[in-house]
């Protein structure tokens, strides 16, 4: 009999949804994914109430967003409930909210969650780390463990990166037009502080170059072919941009954006320590441009690094792993 496995992902940006599925796809399970999302499998209502300020959102520090008498927060908790309830999972998986892991496993369900970059070391973390039965983590293993996930080092499980296209490489790259070489301006649907102005004067410092943007008001549902077919791609550090690139095997330059607790900052310092791209935790003035590019694209890519091949199937072993390990007694007949 297959294994029920819930998920739950987060509605900021599409990566964590994106994560869901190419997980899900690796599992020989019954998988249903819950969000905010519209394309979610369950779709909740979202946690937050525009027409009045957050009340004791963090409940004294202990959690992170639990704003008191907001009905889409009742609303969306009752829901997930009640698929538990009906459905009864043998693990679920978050990807990411302490609330939701807290509440998962207050139902006695055990939790597998991501243990995302960044500075991570308070309270709510740390509750929801310890809680859980495995961490995985979405970067290279062998790497040495951050500071606040020492004491979980047990059950860490890093995974390398997971990118929904890693089944996808074969496809043809975009052959673009133009200047001989060609970047790609990646911005993931989290947001950038970017602005359009700032690009164009790039673009006229860099005039041998053709720029594409991917991203915003230029969304494509499958970017691998162009990043295929750049010569460098500029792109923000979320952690599914970071794994589609990898994939498609490019040189980059990342320009981390704000984010909580810095995971984009995180992420790109180790990229940086590893040697496999440029990063700018500052926007570079236009005319620094040509230079930049011309470093770029002077080594060959080193994404063999960030272990891109199988990492979606190890993170699936997790999942189908802890749940036989803590599979529900079955009662005598």
């Amino acid at each position: 009999m297959k294994p029920v496995i819930g998920m739950y992902a987060h509605h900021q940006g599409a990566g964590h949804l994106q994560r869901c599925r190419a997980i899900a796809s690796a599992l020989d399970a019954e998988v249903t994914i819950l969000s905010s999302l519209t394309d979610a499998d369950v779709v909740l209502p979202l946690d937050v109430d525009d027409s009045s300020p957050a009340q004791d959102a963090e409940a004294g520090g202990t959690l992170h967003w639990v704003p008191l008498h907001v009905a889409g927060l009742r609303s969306r908790m009752a829901m997930i409930a009640g698929w538990i309830e009906k459905h009864q999972p043998d693990v679920f998986f978050v990807d990411v909210s302490v609330e939701v892991a807290l509440l998962v496993r207050l139902m006695g369900v055990p939790v597998v969650t991501i243990a995302m970059p960044g500075n991570r070391d308070d309270f709510p973390h740390q509750l929801q780390y310890r809680q859980a039965a495995a961490l995985i983590a979405v970067q290279p293993p062998g790497l040495e463990t951050p500071p606040h996930l020492k004491e979980f080092a047990h059950k860490l499980h890093a995974v390398g990166g997971i990118s929904r296209f890693e089944n996808q490489r074969s496809s043809e790259p975009v052959i673009f037009e133009g200047a001989e070489r060609t970047a790609v301006v990646m911005q993931g649907q989290g947001g950038t502080e970017w602005t359009s102005e700032y690009w164009e004067e790039v673009q006229r410092a860099c005039s041998d170059w053709n720029f594409i943007f991917l991203g915003g008001d230029y969304r494509v549902e499958n970017p691998l072919p162009y990043l295929q077919g750049a010569n460098v791609v500029i792109s923000a550090a979320g952690q599914n941009s970071v794994a589609d690139i990898a994939l498609a095997n490019v040189n980059a330059i990342f320009l981390p954006q704000p984010r909580p607790f810095d995971e984009q900052h995180a992420t790109s310092k180790l990229l940086e320590e590893l040697g496999i791209a440029q990063v700018f935790v500052d926007l570079p003035a236009p005319d620094c441009w040509p230079k930049i590019l011309e470093n770029a694209t002077a080594t060959e890519p080193r994404w063999e690094q960030w272990q891109m091949n199988g990492a979606t199937q190890r993170a699936a072993v997790v999942l189908e792993e802890v749940a036989r390990s803590v599979a529900p007694a079955q009662e005598n007949s």
